[in-house]
């Protein structure tokens, strides 16, 4: 009896000194990014599969989301925070999604109405993602609330 009680009570302390270790340890100052975009072709099914950096999604719900049924090519960053960016040549907008468990979540729509994006190309910078269209040279710097504003002296 007393050898069962102190084996219980022992095993108490081992799981209460496991889930305690567990819960305090954090590692800060996490760069999620990746430092190339990544152009992907999707498939008959729309998917697209980015083996580098193991992601897959369908991107049927961007395409519905910018009238279409197809796009021969899809452009995906991740910023430092972890934010997915997504474009593809004639898009009015560029997606950011943020990671769940096993889901993209919109976080935000950056739209480009006055000309859909003809040559999109993303770069990671320091603290932005860089976007660039070849097509006539524009660029923009974003982060996942949209569009950063250049700072005037």
């Amino acid at each position: 009896m007393i050898k069962s009680t102190i084996q219980a009570i022992l095993l108490c302390i081992l799981m209460i000194g496991t889930v305690s270790c567990g819960s305090s340890l954090v590692i800060e100052n996490v760069d999620y990014s990746q430092p190339l975009e990544s152009v992907l072709t999707p498939n008959s099914e729309n998917v697209i599969h980015d083996q580098r950096y193991a992601i897959k999604f369908s991107v049927s719900p961007i395409l519905e989301s910018e009238g279409r049924e197809t796009v021969n090519e899809i452009r995906l960053i991740r910023n430092s925070a972890g934010y997915y960016f997504v474009t593809a040549s004639g898009f009015q907008n560029v997606y950011v999604f943020a990671p769940g468990e096993g889901e993209l979540e919109l976080e935000n729509s950056i739209e480009f109405l006055e000309n859909n994006l003809q040559e999109p190309a993303f770069n990671q910078r320091s603290s932005y993602i860089e976007l660039v269209d070849l097509s006539d040279g524009e660029t923009y710097r974003l982060d996942q609330e949209g569009i950063i504003e250049e700072e005037t002296e």
